[in-house]
């Protein structure tokens, strides 16, 4: 459940800022167009978009990403997710949790996709920060009404772990793109990944310039910000330690040592020194270890997923 909502809501911010981002540049439709390929990338899978879609086009891909079926990642599709996910958990966490997320999913969900499409862009703005709002109310039930035990510390590693997972994914996505460029890192911009991750106050606060190469530096190495990756594998390493109070358990020494490796791995890397390909591998290597992580925790507790049902 925690990583359905924590990817609903990191989708949902992505897309308003490509939404404003496409207003912002009328006119402009191959700027725009470039960017909503990389939100396609980072949100679902470009292969699979092009397979039920002849070409990448603004209406048809909003649909994609917000409403179709086949789209597992899909915001109504993981709206649902979180739905199914708490009827099934009820018992474990707050009756109000499934309360607001049920209300949410039979009321304005529901609502929205009786409506005629293409949707104007201001009736999805409003959509998009009404979910987010929606699962803002429920992050902060969360944090307030839930005992410390092990549905918490459960839903803390989904959520830290998405969310890690997610800043590989964006900033990999624009390394990609920028490599089209002919750009160093140092010379491109990155304000863009600043807005797809809700960087941008936090940053300029300790920074001055927003080249891409301190930008990626920031969201991959910083200890403070809540989305950088290293802040979110020290928050997965704590709710390990917590889930198992014996640290000499062989489940504590997998997972422990699993996510240490990574922690020194982040910490170790030097982005002055690599080249750009250099960048695009280290950032593939280090998300495919995260999702290497998540799998062997499922295994580790035998996690599974319950069925959706619409």
């Amino acid at each position: 459940m925690a990583r359905y909502s924590e990817r609903t809501q990191s989708n949902a911010h992505i897309l308003q800022v490509q939404l404003l981002n496409m207003l912002e540049q009328s006119g402009q439709e191959h700027a725009y167009l470039d960017h909503w390929e990389a939100v396609l990338a980072i949100c679902a899978s470009k292969e699979e978009y092009l397979a039920n879609y002849l070409a990448i086009r603004v209406n048809p891909l909003i649909d994609y990403l917000l409403f179709s079926e086949k789209n597992g990642n899909a915001l109504h599709v993981t709206l649902r997710a979180i739905r199914e996910n708490a009827r099934v958990t009820r018992d474990s966490i707050p009756t109000e949790l499934w309360e607001i997320q049920n209300a949410f999913y039979l009321t304005k969900q529901q609502a929205i996709l009786t409506r005629e499409r293409p949707i104007s862009l201001i009736e999805l703005q409003a959509f998009l920060q009404e979910v987010r709002k929606t699962l803002w109310m429920e992050n902060g039930l969360i944090e307030s009404t839930m005992d410390r035990d092990l549905p918490f510390y459960f839903m803390q590693v989904g959520k830290w772990l998405e969310r890690a997972e997610k800043t590989l994914r964006m900033t990999l996505s624009i390394v990609e793109q920028q490599k089209l460029s002919g750009l160093s890192l140092l010379e491109d911009d990155g304000s863009f990944l600043l807005a797809l991750t809700a960087a941008r106050e936090s940053y300029m606060r300790k920074h001055c310039q927003t080249n891409l190469l301190a930008v990626i530096r920031y969201l991959v190495q910083d200890e403070h910000f809540p989305c950088s990756v290293m802040f979110c594998l020290k928050k997965i390493e704590e709710a390990i330690t917590a889930i198992e109070h014996d640290s000499l358990s062989s489940r504590f020494l997998t997972l422990h040592t699993s996510i240490r490796s990574l922690i020194l791995a982040i910490n170790h890397l030097d982005f002055w020194q690599m080249t750009l390909e250099e960048t695009m591998t280290i950032m593939e290597e280090r998300l495919s270890q995260c999702i290497a992580f998540s799998d062997t925790f499922s295994t580790v507790y035998h996690l599974y997923e319950p069925s959706i049902q619409p």
